[in-house]
């Protein structure tokens, strides 16, 4: 026989996109991905706010060709940037930015930051030391969106 198991829907689901209710743009840490329990074939990603508080961002088939598990503990950012074409039809044209860098003292006292970074992880195509990019400074992310287009940002980099 079977067991039961409850499903907890996401309440905290932030879509990307330009229909009502959705936003053009979300950021934070990345702390996880899950398997989207409706459509198994997509991962949602958990971003962790400035607050601490979390928000799942939708994937979509676009987001899961640009974030990977090795991206986790990094600061991720991403937008709607409007509809693309394909064989296939039309899909969201989202653009995905990733710092790749080394985290300033700024990012390290992120939320959960310490956290998602305790276990080191194999990082995908990943560059020779000597190509690594050089150390940013605080001023290199003041363009970071806000997690949801309605709130206030407080985002020091």
């Amino acid at each position: 026989m079977g067991e039961w198991k409850k499903r907890d829907p996401v309440s905290n689901l932030v879509v990307l996109g330009d229909d009502e209710g959705q936003v053009q743009k979300a950021a934070g840490l990345l702390a996880s991905l899950k398997q989207d329990s409706q459509y198994p074939s997509r991962c949602n990603y958990e971003l962790v706010q400035r607050n601490g508080d979390s928000v799942w961002l939708a994937g979509s088939a676009s987001i899961g060709r640009q974030v990977f598990p090795a991206d986790v503990g990094k600061f991720v950012k991403a937008a709607f940037k409007g509809w693309g074409t394909s064989a296939n039809g039309k899909f969201k044209d989202i653009e995905v930015l990733i710092f790749d860098g080394e985290p300033t003292a700024e990012m390290k006292k992120w939320p959960r930051w310490a956290e998602v970074n305790a276990a080191p992880k194999a990082k995908k195509d990943a560059k020779p030391e000597a190509e690594a990019a050089p150390p940013p400074t605080d001023d290199d992310f003041s363009d970071f969106p806000e997690a949801v287009d309605d709130e206030p940002s407080d985002l020091p980099f």
